[in-house]
């Protein structure tokens, strides 16, 4: 009954998230965060009663494994005595229902104890053979799980909904194809940042005051966190895209892949001299005093929001990157000034592993000068190390070369 009715909210749940990401609306409101982190939270309390639940029952399972070696009822001669305590009556029951085996056997610890005892123990997990946080209701812990990865999908759509609509169609933007001198405005400002990816820079940033005022409830936050394991997983989708644009087949593990790879851990140690420091300069100690705790986990629970939004951010704009047709010399100079735009925007968050190395590097590769390019795409042709990340950036660079008319 729980697994049933646990799969049914799953399913609406993601109901709820094809309804979001189908969506055309332009317009963010606080709000829609604050209820779908409601729903994370409901979720959470689900989890947290099923744990309860399983629990209360072991123990319950316990106390009747202690009860049915009781043997005050077998001393009444066969039958019952004049009155029975409540704990000796569900002995009674206890020994009735579940003694199906009069063996006695060996509970682990070298104690011959009767079968039904045994066994008893087992499921509460008092004895070596138990399985370790094994629980009594699978079918409803895979449930939770399910019902637990909707509402993080629908907390990350409501929340990337405006970044993935003003990402969707910049591949075909004209602006890429210019050649020439830009506008009077250009030379005298520099190139600014497109509109479409100040859009983009302002949702996140107006994130954080959309995430906070649910973070700061310790009760609520305490429940949304019961259902927060792996909610890097929403955000894979564009960088499994990204590679496929780069026209990469990940090798063993592709989930595993993808995950090293939006970490950017790996990817960064290829970039010699090219590559950006954020990684490694990225969080520093903080100062000697002590946080609060609540203080602490709130920040926490925001920047892991933070984190799979600017992850999903990143992704995609690599993976439209990769899906410009043709790179003019002042197009590319518009691509770079909106790539150092997003990565300023990253920067200013804070957040661990933002930003992406990935997007700093693409900057550099759009506006480098034609023999530098060159170059670093021939001697990439002796590099013998095998890594699907290698890969990756290997194919990006060419396809840039590309798609800027430089011979390779």
């Amino acid at each position: 009954m729980i697994a049933t009715h646990a799969s049914e909210l799953a399913i609406a749940m993601g109901s709820l998230s094809g309804h979001v990401s189908n969506s055309k609306g332009n317009e963010f409101d606080e709000q829609h965060a604050n209820c779908a982190l409601e729903i994370l939270r409901i979720a959470g309390s689900f989890k947290r009663s099923l744990k309860s639940f399983d629990n209360s029952v072991k123990d319950r399972l316990r106390g009747l494994s202690d009860m049915m070696l009781d043997d005050t009822l077998e001393q009444s001669g066969g039958g019952l005595p004049d009155a029975l305590e409540p704990a000796q009556l569900r002995s009674f029951l206890a020994k009735e229902a579940c003694n199906l085996s009069p063996d006695y056997i060996d509970d682990g610890t070298g104690v011959k104890l009767p079968a039904s005892v045994v066994e008893l123990r087992r499921l509460a997990g008092t004895t070596s053979n138990s399985a370790d946080g094994a629980t009594l209701f699978p079918k409803s812990a895979d449930s939770v799980s399910r019902l637990a990865r909707s509402c993080q999908s629908f907390v990350f759509e409501v929340c990337y909904a405006i970044p993935e609509q003003n990402l969707r169609g910049i591949s075909a933007l004209p602006v890429w194809k210019q050649d020439g001198v830009g506008s009077g405005d250009e030379d005298s400002y520099g190139i600014l940042p497109q509109s479409f990816i100040t859009h983009v820079g302002e949702h996140i940033l107006a994130l954080v005051q959309a995430l906070e005022p649910f973070a700061s409830d310790k009760e609520a936050l305490g429940l949304a966190n019961e259902v927060m394991t792996g909610v890097i997983e929403v955000a894979v989708q564009p960088w499994k895209e990204f590679v496929a644009a780069a026209g990469v087949s990940l090798s063993g593990d592709e989930k595993s892949q993808l995950k090293s790879l939006m970490r950017g851990k790996e990817v960064s140690q290829f970039f010699g001299d090219d590559g950006d420091n954020e990684m490694d300069s990225q969080i520093e100690e903080e100062d000697d005093e002590e946080e609060d705790p609540d203080d602490k986990a709130s920040t926490a629970f925001c920047n892991q929001w933070l984190d799979v939004v600017g992850l999903a951010v990143a992704g995609r704009l690599l993976e439209r990157t990769m899906r410009i047709p043709r790179l003019g010399r002042k197009g590319a100079e518009h691509l770079a000034a909106d790539l150092n735009y997003i990565r300023n925007v990253f920067t200013a968050l804070g957040v661990a592993g933002h930003p992406h190395p990935l997007l700093g590097y693409m900057a550099k590769l759009v506006t480098m000068d034609e023999e530098s390019l060159q170059f670093k795409i021939h001697s990439r042709q002796g590099e013998k190390v095998p890594s699907d990340a290698l890969e990756v950036i290997k194919r990006a660079e060419i396809r840039i070369a590309y798609v800027r008319g430089i011979s390779v």
